[in-house]
């Protein structure tokens, strides 16, 4: 072979090796481009690699990226039919609360007290006992024994509910006392409506809305008023004094008391046990935590519904009447600041759904057992309807306060069951780390 040929030789055979090591180089390291439309079709590539020649092996096919180009979606148009309804189905117990305002301000004599419904039996009694039997049939029988070893929540609520919100009225009705401007008998009311136990309905409803303890607002319920029966009236004489001749019906106001809301509550437990399938299958048809909040709107109708009509700026300057509303607004959102601040001492040591039931308790005032006792003490006064202003402004506003409250704790309180959830991960994982270092 001469110099000539064997120069020859070596530069095909490198030329060769070239392109052998450029074929597989590119083929490792995939193609140049990939080039994808929304067919799904085989993306494009370069001839390089399907190049039938090509030395890449079957594991380099594998190892090949794929880089797929996605348009980007335009974001969809917003739904507002769709948002305003949802609005308005998830605040839909705040619009029944100002529509059963509106309606009880446009037509008071159908839903007042000896109106054309006759609302002291069929709102009074009617809506009371179906609450109670919807919650005697919805909790647990050993729920509610547990509740009632509760000791602690119950004396705390009752000290603050009959002992500290009184004197915190009397104290403020004594200052009213003193201006020569404001009228001396609204001031008795305010401290009256500070005088009178916690309701017997509203609490545990809003309780059990803003997911707290509604088996102990319930018992706190029942506790308070009949408590109330003694101490409420012992309060109004000795902070106000009697201005009538008759003394309290101990045993109507008893029999009152058990037939709208323990009778019904017992009756719900039966229920409750002998037919145990019974909730689950209405819970199929009707909503009853819906129906529940129905009945309150109704009993807040009927409030209203005896607030207009017995025109309480008759006989009351118009800066007394504001000031009664400014007060009562403050008393009730300052006697819920402290009954949170008590509840959340960590010697205590309440749960947030204690702490709800707590506030609701404590810091709400009955109309039921209220205005009853009102008309009794001073029957034949013709300043009932002035003192018995306050407590139904306190009672109406509580409502109206108390359904922005139930949102503001239902957040609250799932808020703090996230964090709880959170730190029992926190502390498995430290667990699990403490464990892998022992191994």
């Amino acid at each position: 072979m001469t110099a000539s040929s064997t120069t020859t030789a070596k530069v095909n055979e490198a030329a060769d090796a070239t392109a052998s090591s450029s074929t597989t180089t590119l083929g490792s390291a995939g193609p140049d481009f990939l080039v994808s439309d929304n067919s799904g079709s085989v993306p494009k590539t370069t001839a390089a690699t399907l190049d039938p020649t090509s030395s890449t092996t079957e594991q380099d096919k594998q190892q090949q990226p794929v880089i797929v180009q996605v348009e980007e979606s335009k974001p969809a148009a917003r739904d507002w039919k769709k948002e305003i309804w949802a609005f308005i189905v998830k605040h839909w117990f705040l619009e029944g609360l100002a529509f059963a305002i509106a309606f009880a301000a446009i037509w008071p004599d159908l839903g007042k007290t000896h109106g054309y419904i006759r609302a002291e039996y069929t709102v009074s009694y009617g809506c009371v006992m179906m609450i109670f039997i919807l919650s005697g049939m919805s909790l647990k029988t050993k729920v509610l024994v547990q509740s009632l070893a509760n000791w602690k929540m119950h004396l705390v609520i009752q000290l603050l509910s009959l002992g500290v919100t009184p004197a915190i009225g009397l104290a403020v009705g004594k200052l009213l006392g003193l201006s020569a401007t404001f009228n001396s008998t609204l001031a008795k009311g305010l401290i009256i409506a500070c005088s009178t136990p916690t309701t017997i309905s509203s609490n545990v409803l809003m309780t059990k809305q803003a997911g707290g303890d509604e088996a102990g607002a319930l018992t706190n319920a029942v506790i308070g008023n009949i408590l109330g029966v003694f101490i409420s009236p012992s309060l109004i004489f000795a902070y106000v004094g009697a201005l009538g001749s008759s003394s309290l019906d101990y045993g109507h106001t008893f029999q009152t008391l058990a037939i709208t809301v323990i009778g019904p509550l017992i009756v719900g437990q039966l229920l409750q046990y002998f037919f145990p399938a019974l909730v689950p299958t209405l819970s199929k048809y009707v909503n009853l935590a819906i129906l529940n909040s129905s009945f309150l709107l109704v009993l807040v109708w009927n409030v209203f519904c005896n607030t207009f009509s017995e025109h309480l700026g008759d006989g009351i300057d118009a800066g007394s009447m504001v000031a009664i509303f400014v007060l009562d607004l403050v008393l009730f959102v300052g006697f819920s600041l402290l009954a949170f601040g008590v509840s959340r001492v960590p010697l205590l040591r309440f749960s947030r759904e204690s702490t709800v039931a707590i506030v609701m308790c404590a810091a709400t005032k009955t109309v039921a057992l209220g205005i009853p006792m009102i008309n009794i003490i001073y029957a034949g006064s013709p300043l009932i309807g002035i003192i018995s202003t306050p407590l139904l402004v306190y009672h109406a506003e509580q409502l109206v306060v108390g359904a922005f409250l139930v949102t503001w704790f239902k957040n609250w309180i799932e808020r703090g069951k996230a964090l709880d959830q959170e730190q029992q991960s926190s502390h498995d994982g430290e667990g699990v780390v403490e464990l892998a270092v022992r191994v």
